[in-house]
């Protein structure tokens, strides 16, 4: 896991990508060239997941898994502040926008 704020991937676009663990926040900058976050994202190995009929479900991101069933933390995603109506894989990266995944209870 990255503890500090740090540069990955390459690309033309940037994507500035926040993970909030309680009071801990790293940002991330992201380079890339994918459509999607969820593509963006997977490509540099920021998080991981399964695909299940809803798209892909979030298990770990920067190393930390979140086991719902076991302790009932997840990763939510925020797009601007505003909690996310969709799943990663279906969010269209724009670019000025910030993405924040918070470790959730």
């Amino acid at each position: 896991t990255y503890q500090e704020d740090t540069t990955l991937g390459s690309g033309s676009k940037t994507v500035i990508v926040e993970v909030k663990v309680d009071e801990h926040l790293v940002t991330f900058t992201v380079k890339t060239d994918k459509e999607m976050l969820g593509e963006a994202l997977l490509e540099i190995g920021l998080i991981e997941g399964d695909m299940d009929t809803y798209g892909l479900y979030v298990k770990k991101v920067n190393g930390m898994r979140a086991d719902y069933e076991k302790d009932g933390r997840y990763w939510a995603l925020y797009i601007d502040g505003e909690y996310a109506l969709s799943g990663v894989d279906s969010v269209k990266i724009e670019e000025g926008v910030v993405y924040r995944f918070d470790y959730a209870k």
